[in-house]
This record gives C-alpha cells, structure tokens and sequence, in this order.
C-alpha cells in the first residue's frame, strides 16, 4: 500500500531521500523572483518528469500552501516530501528547497553594496521578474483544465480576480471566502444527496 503512496521509492530510502533533497535544492537554486517563482518548475519536475505527483494533486497543495502561513514553495515541498517519504522526506524536501536561498543569501548580505549599486545586477534583476512573470502565466495557463471545471469555477475565479486586483482586496480574505464556498458547497450537495 506504502509502495503505490511512493512512486518514486525504487532503490531504498536513503537514496529516495536524497533525489527529493536534490530535486528541491536543484528547483530552489534556479528559480529566482518569491515562492511563487518555484510553482511552475515544480509542476514540470514533479508531475511531468518524475510523476511523483498528479496534476491534480500538485493543485490541491498549492491551495493548501496559500492558505496558511509560510512560504507557499517550502509548504509545497514539505506536503510533497511527506507524500513520498513520511517525515523524512517532508525535512529533506524543506532543506533543499531553504538552503539555496539561504546560501545565496548570505553572499548578498556580504556583498550588499556591490549588489544594489552595480548596474549589471540591476538590469539582470529587472530580466528576472519579466521571465518570473512568464513563467507564472503559462503554469496558470498550463493547470487551467484541472482548475476551472464549469461554469461554477470560472465565476468564482473571475470573482476572486476581481476583488483581488480591482478591488484591491486582501487576498487571504479571498482565500478564506474560497475555503468557505467550498466547504458551504459540499454541505449543501450532501444534504440534498445524489438526486
């Protein structure tokens, strides 16, 4: 049962351990531009090349990690680690996915003024957000047929957008209002059964 929970676990624990570590490391050290920036490389590695996960399921965690508190690509790496290896693979997913950050990090720290002030770094930083503002266009568009499934989805996402960039409402209120759609929306269609 553990086994098909797994499906990365071929040739014994520790060697699973390290490709999630290594998996996340790889993703954290060349995604520049927030959490946010990791989404799209994750949905490719581990659900079109390891197929460690589902599509399906990589949306669910995700949502999840918007909706509570930390950075939405370690709450993503940590849901996928535990996934594949229990606990284990829940704190290998974290470090991999910190500890580029955290390296690079302190080389800035170190250099901070070379940094800010060097013209090369600036223009290489405004590079980086227009292609992490691509990449976060075509993973929405890439995970759209999972996502907005009828008519009930697309008015919901339409709201959500709405409140969020025209009325300039604080989208954990929207994700708050989603959690309770869903949850009022489940009731309901259980109470009324299957009729």
């Amino acid at each position: 049962m553990r086994e098909e929970e797994s499906p990365a676990r071929t040739d014994g624990p520790a060697r699973h351990l390290w490709q999630i570590f290594s998996t996340m490391f790889v993703i954290g050290l060349f995604t520049f531009g927030g959490g946010l920036s990791m989404l799209p490389q994750m949905t490719r590695v581990f659900v079109k090349k390891r197929g460690w996960v589902t599509e399906e399921e990589i949306l669910d965690y995700f949502a999840v990690s918007q909706s509570i508190p930390g950075v939405i690509a370690t709450n993503t790496s940590v849901m996928i680690g535990y996934r594949l290896a229990g606990m284990a693979g829940a704190l290998c997913a974290a470090l991999g996915a910190t500890l580029p950050s955290f390296l690079v990090l302190v080389v800035v720290t170190v250099f901070y003024q070379t940094f800010v002030t060097h013209p090369v770094m600036l223009g290489a930083l405004r590079g980086v957000r227009a292609a992490v503002a691509a990449l976060l266009f075509f993973t929405v568009w890439g995970l759209r047929e999972n996502t907005l499934r009828g008519l009930e989805s697309v008015l919901l996402c339409l709201c959500a957008v709405t409140l969020v960039f025209f009325l300039n409402v604080n989208p954990v209120w929207v994700i708050l209002g989603g959690i309770l759609l869903g949850i009022a929306r489940t009731l309901y269609r259980a109470k009324r059964g299957p009729g």
